[in-house]
């Protein structure tokens, strides 16, 4: 029986996948592949799960999530921080809506999701506002201000969040690794796929929650820094440029031209 779906998770939380892993079980009944791509070797129990795949690689968070993809080996693909879990059965409903909504192997669902503390009324940002819990949230105008002016239509969402044909997202190069963190490169890769014309199909439910660390507190930031400082300013070079207009297609492989060791959060290795 072949893999119904790849779940990409590029990790630096070791002592949390575990609880994911067991989570991740809980949120689906097809069969999944977990391709954890980490500097950190896997926890004890969670060595020789025929269902997990370890890739060590000392890169940036968004170099070790191109890196999963490359080894995806799933019908879909799906991805998540390690810092988040699915919700019980959620996985395996988005999988469903998926196979039904899509008239195109170019279709993508995209999903929504929490970050923070639980409310009275579901889960909050820990600002206490609900922003998340609106589609509004995900245009990608509205989460990107600072790329208002270039040559992105204004209708166009993020993909933060979400689930695709594992052939498409390979065919198209998956994510740009010469960004440093993820939410860069999943805004790069939302603009590719709608340029080359995906259709995003919204599944109205949040599909995992993730705590939510401000600024450069905690382990945040090598990618707080990453993103003010070398993603943001790359996103706009790219698409202020005229030359980048209908940007779609870039090498798989390209994340072997990033670097090896993301000397922002590991310093200089030898």
């Amino acid at each position: 029986m072949r893999t119904k779906i790849s779940v990409i998770l590029p990790g630096i939380r070791k002592g949390h996948w575990s609880f994911f892993y067991d989570r991740l079980k809980m949120s689906l009944d097809h069969k999944f592949e977990l391709i954890i791509v980490s500097p950190y070797d896997l926890p004890e129990d969670l060595e020789n799960k025929e269902d997990i795949k370890f890739i060590k690689d000392f890169g940036s968070a968004a170099r070790c999530q191109q890196v999963g993809l490359y080894h995806a080996a799933g019908e879909f693909v799906t991805w998540c921080a390690d810092d988040c879990v699915f919700f019980k059965d959620r996985l395996g409903e988005l999988v469903h809506f998926y196979e039904s909504s899509r008239k195109s192997y170019r279709d993508i669902a995209i999903f929504k999701y929490f970050e923070g503390k639980c409310g009275a009324n579901g889960l909050k940002h820990t600002s206490g506002k609900t922003e998340m819990s609106t589609w509004n949230y995900y245009k990608l105008k509205n989460a990107c201000p600072w790329l208002a002016g270039s040559n992105i239509p204004d209708d166009y969402w993020i993909l933060n969040s979400g689930i695709l044909d594992t052939r498409y997202a390979k065919e198209l190069g998956g994510w740009d690794a010469q960004f440093e963190g993820t939410f860069a490169a999943h805004v790069d890769f939302a603009i590719r796929t709608q340029n080359a014309g995906s259709d995003y199909l919204l599944f109205d439910k949040p599909g995992f929650h993730c705590t939510h660390t401000p600024g450069p507190s905690g382990d945040h930031g090598p990618v707080h820094y990453g993103q003010i400082l070398h993603d943001e300013p790359l996103l706009k070079e790219i698409y202020f440029s005229k030359a980048n207009i209908g940007r779609t297609n870039i090498d798989l492989e390209n994340w072997k031209n990033s670097p090896s060791v993301w000397t922002r959060r590991f310093g200089e290795r030898k």
